[in-house]
């Protein structure tokens, strides 16, 4: 980074003006080891059938689990496999049942034509 305009003009030297080493890598910490040299062993068992994992304070509990009728149903399609561009384009934008369906062909081929023109940039 640049100073001032009158050390260009004057002809410094470059090392002057700019730093031209990065900052030396922090060490990472070392792990937890037990006495054999291997990893750390956790000897509590959790029930995961009745605690969801998502405290972030120290000193509370856990949230138990609600029956699953008890949760929407669009909760269980969210992890549901989507369809790829090629089952999309296979069966056509007009024979499409729902609107997601299409929006989501029209998202896919516009990122894979993007993704080309990028390419075929690259190349060149």
């Amino acid at each position: 980074m640049l100073r001032c305009v009158r050390a260009v003009t004057q002809r410094q030297p470059v090392g002057r003006l700019t730093r031209g080493y990065a900052a030396p890598a922090a060490k990472a910490p070392a792990k937890a080891k037990d006495k054999k040299g291997g990893p750390k062993v956790v000897e509590e068992v959790v029930d995961v059938t009745k605690y969801a994992p998502v405290n972030i304070l120290k000193d509370s509990t856990h949230p138990e689990l609600k029956a699953r009728e008890e949760y929407p149903e669009w909760l269980y399609t969210l992890l549901d496999p989507k369809p790829t561009l090629g089952e999309l384009e296979r069966k056509g934008y007009d024979n499409l049942e729902s609107m997601t369906d299409k929006r989501r062909l029209i998202k896919l081929s516009y990122r894979k034509a993007i993704k080309e023109k990028n390419d075929s940039k690259s190349k060149k």
